[in-house]
């Protein structure tokens, strides 16, 4: 049997590397843990739950409370809504509004309305899961610019 003998220099730097890695993951640990990485990734959580929200049930309302406002003259389709990062405005993008209870020779001659992208101001906007009034006046509001920008 061979027996090598070990150096004390690379004893110590086994020693070193062993360090430098426990150090390391603490280091890491202490970065997740802080309070700017805590602030950051709860403020992205609530953006990202409020981008969820937006895309189905505000969505789905608004177009309820749309097809209500014009008489039910006008579907509306939405591509997408997004709040913007700081939560008090919505864009909304890819709008199509359609003619609703026309005849189909009719339809033809009447034109489909588009509008690309939609920036509306919208104070509060976070808390509207919470606050179904202010949701509803919201809603209002936005058919609003929306018929306002359609007609243009």
């Amino acid at each position: 049997m061979i027996v090598s003998p070990v150096s004390s220099i690379g004893n110590q730097q086994a020693v070193a590397m062993n360090i430098a890695s426990g150090s390391g993951r603490k280091w890491l640990t202490a970065l997740i843990l802080s309070p700017g990485m805590i602030f950051a990734s709860a403020y992205l959580l609530v953006w990202l739950s409020m981008n969820l929200w937006l895309n189905h049930n505000f969505k789905h309302h608004l177009k309820q409370i749309f097809t209500a406002e014009t008489g039910q003259r006008y579907r509306i389709d939405i591509g997408s809504l997004r709040p913007e990062p700081n939560l008090n405005s919505l864009t909304l993008k890819q709008l199509e509004l359609t003619p609703v209870g026309v005849a189909e020779n009719q339809r033809a001659s009447r034109s489909v309305f588009q509008i690309e992208e939609l920036r509306i101001e919208c104070a509060d906007l976070s808390l509207f899961p919470f606050k179904p009034a202010d949701e509803l006046l919201t809603l209002r509001k936005v058919s609003r610019v929306i018929l306002l920008n359609s007609v243009q």
